[in-house]
Formats: structure tokens, C-alpha cells, sequence
């Protein structure tokens, strides 16, 4: 199984606390942008071809069905608009025959939510989208930054769901002001209207963004991090409670909801980025693996799209390092076979030896008479300071 990710690095405007790329203006030129995606794939000919079919060992990396998911992302995809999506659409299943038969996201901004731009993403192949609610307090969306209204936030969810869309929702917790009882009502208004999964995550500025000039200003707090857990066990504590499976570190699914693509991240499968600032995951059968990423920027990716700004192959014991990190997200539990013959330069006794620590602080544990390691319950919170210590 492989995904492929296309950044789409168009913005109306600037989120205060975003620090993706993103170019900010009302008419992107998606046939630019698609032509800019065509100029990529050209230049990195030699590497596509060898990417080699998972089951085969052999052949094009361009093989029909061997891309099973793709996620537009960004930026903002939906103000591509429906001919904008069309295009980008015609585009990947010319080049990637079969590109998304297990699952094709496409994200959008409630505001653009609504029939013509769902039927566009039916169109194209799209299953799945990806609602950037992030709140349906009309103080939480002001202070966010988002132009998008609570009425606008659940009509497009509703509208989603009615078009034959399985819907995912985010929300930004742990801003300065919010409360465990408006956390839940989110919550409530988001499955209500028809998400089957949400994506929480905590407020988080960057050095680079709006957000500390306007703290200086005096028109932004910094979020506080006791408020911002205390957030978070609200949103778990809802989720939960609505039916949703906390499956992943920041994700809630019903079940056969859960983010397919998203996986592929956390369970060590090959992945294909496209577009300014884009990364690629290639996996190979002595553990190694060959990352890399493009260049940050509309104007800089344009100008030479094929010339990665960083590239690295870590060694098989650095891979299942990494490797061990990104398959504990998944709070189900890590298989420690299937691990193992994903990176098969380590043992074990390995594995063992690298989690004690961890295992005797009480944050991992091992279940199923050994078979999974996972984040023992209650402990997520803590995830980055473990995944820290394995990556020491």
C-alpha cells in the first residue's frame, strides 16, 4: 500500500498561528499549479521509476492500483474551487492509474463547503474530506483567525455527509478563554451534523507566525499548557462518550472511519509527495529508508520543482529507531512481528531493551502476552516526551 500527498499552496489569507507553506491570495492559478506538478514528476523520472511495486518487487512506480490513497492538502484545496480540483483531478488519475481506490482526501475550509465543491471532489474520485473547523465558538474562530462562521462550520459537514462523503473534522483546543463545556458542545455540533472522525490538536505558535507580534500588541494571550491538557482530556472525554474511538494520538474515528492515509505515516509504508515543501518516504527491504523534501515555497518550488531542498537515507537501525516512534501513534498498539519484518536489522531483544525505560516509568506497556507494545491508557498525553527517549 502507498499514498501519495500534494501540497496545494494557496491561501485566502494567513491563519495567525500557521506556519505552513502558503501563498496568500483570492485566484490561485491551478493550471500553473498543475503544470508546475507535471514539470516535478518529469524532473524526478529516474527516481519514480525506481519505485518498485510493494508485492512484485519490480516494475514502475507509476503501476496502475499501487497508489491506494492520495490526500490533497495544504494550504487550502478547496479554493481551487470545482474547475481548479477538476483539473488537478484529471491530472493525478493520468498520471497515477488508480490513484485512491482505498481512500482520496481532499481538505477544505467550511466556507467552501457546499454542494457544487462536493460534487467536484465526487468527480475527481474523492472519498473523503477533511472540514478545517477548528472551533464552533464564533470567539474561538476570531480568535483563530478563521473567516468561517459555526452555522457555515456544520452546514458544510451536513453537506458533505449528504453528498456520500465521509467527513473528518478538526478542532484547535487550548485556546486562551475556551472552556470544557464549549469543547464538548464542538463536539456534540461536529457528530451531530455527521463527522465520523476529528482531529484534535493543541493550540501551538510558532516563532515565525502573527501570533507573538500580536501577543506584543496586546490582541493575543499565548495559550497556557496546564489549560490546553485540561483541554484535551474535554475533547477525549466527549469523543469518547459520542461513540468515537480514540485510535490515534490525535484522532478519534468511528469504527472504519479511521484515516487511511494518515496510517500509512505511523505503520512504515511508502509515501510520494508533490508539491512545494513535500516529503517522500521510501522503504527498503533491509530497513533503510530514503526521505526526502521538497523546496518551501510557491515561487522557489515553481522556478526548479524537481531539486529536493533536503534528501537523506537513514541506516536500518536509524529507520527502526524512527520507525519505533511513529508506530506507537497508534494507540491500538504497535505488532511487534509486523515491526520487525518491516525493519529486520534489529531484534527483539532490541526493542525490549529500548522501551524499558519507558515501560518502567509506566507510559508503555506490553499486551496481548506480548505481541503489541502500546501507550499504556491514560498516557498519550505524554507521547512526545516518550517518543524523546526512544529517539535519544
Amino acid at each position: 500500500m502507498r499514498g501519495i500527498y500534494v501540497h496545494v499552496p494557496f491561501c485566502a489569507r494567513a491563519c495567525p498561528y500557521c506556519d505552513f507553506d502558503f501563498q496568500v491570495g483570492r485566484a490561485p492559478d491551478a493550471a500553473g499549479f498543475v503544470a508546475g506538478l507535471e514539470r516535478e514528476l518529469v524532473a524526478r523520472a529516474q527516481e519514480m521509476a525506481e519505485w518498485t511495486c510493494p508485492e512484485e518487487h519490480g516494475g514502475s512506480g507509476m503501476s496502475e492500483g499501487i497508489w491506494s490513497t492520495v490526500y490533497l492538502g495544504g494550504g487550502t484545496p478547496s479554493l481551487l474551487g470545482p474547475a481548479g480540483l477538476g483539473l488537478l483531478g484529471e491530472w493525478l488519475a493520468r498520471r497515477f492509474p488508480g490513484v485512491g481506490g482505498g481512500e482520496f482526501t481532499v481538505e477544505v475550509n467550511p466556507e467552501h463547503g457546499d454542494p457544487a465543491l462536493y460534487s467536484a471532489v465526487r468527480a475527481i474520485g474523492g472519498t473523503r474530506v477533511s472540514l478545517g473547523t477548528q472551533s464552533l465558538e464564533l470567539e474561538g474562530l476570531r480568535t483563530l483567525g478563521r473567516v468561517h462562521t459555526p452555522a457555515q462550520a456544520l452546514a458544510s459537514v451536513a453537506a458533505a455527509a449528504a453528498a456520500g462523503l465521509r467527513v473528518s473534522a478538526d478542532l484547535i483546543v487550548g485556546w486562551p478563554g475556551q472552556t470544557a463545556a464549549g469543547v464538548a458542545a464542538d463536539v456534540r455540533g461536529l457528530v451531530d451534523a455527521g463527522a465520523e472522525h476529528v482531529s484534535v490538536y493543541a493550540l501551538t505558535i510558532e516563532a515565525d507566525t502573527p501570533w507573538p507580534t500580536l501577543v506584543r500588541r496586546g490582541k493575543r494571550r499565548l495559550p497556557d499548557s496546564d489549560h490546553q491538557a485540561d483541554m484535551l482530556a474535554a475533547a477525549e472525554q466527549a469523543l469518547t462518550g459520542a461513540g468515537l474511538q480514540h485510535y490515534e494520538v490525535a484522532s478519534y474515528a468511528r469504527a472504519g472511519a479511521e484515516a487511511r492515509h494518515n496510517l500509512l505515516y505511523w505503520t512504515w509504508q511508502d509515501y510520494l509527495g508533490l508539491g512545494p515543501s513535500a516529503h517522500s518516504a521510501r522503504y527498503f527491504a533491509d530497513g533503510a529508508v530514503l526521505r526526502r523534501g521538497n523546496l518551501r515555497g510557491l515561487p522557489a518550488w515553481v522556478n526548479d520543482p524537481g531539486t529536493p531542498a533536503e534528501a537523506e537515507r537513514l541506516t536500518p537501525e536509524a529507520a527502526a529507531t524512527e520507525g519505533l516512534w511513529t508506530g506507537l501513534r497508534d494507540l491500538r498498539g504497535l505488532d511487534v512481528a509486523a515491526y520487525l519484518r518491516r525493519f529486520p536489522a534489529v531484534t527483539r531483544a532490541w526493542v525490549e531493551a529500548r522501551v524499558r525505560r519507558q515501560v518502567t516509568r509506566g507510559n508503555l506497556e506490553w499486551a496481548d502476552e506480548g505481541r503489541v507494545l502500546r501507550i499504556a491508557p491514560g498516557r498519550w498525553y505524554w507521547h512526545d516526551a516518550v517518543a524523546a527517549d526512544l529517539l535519544a
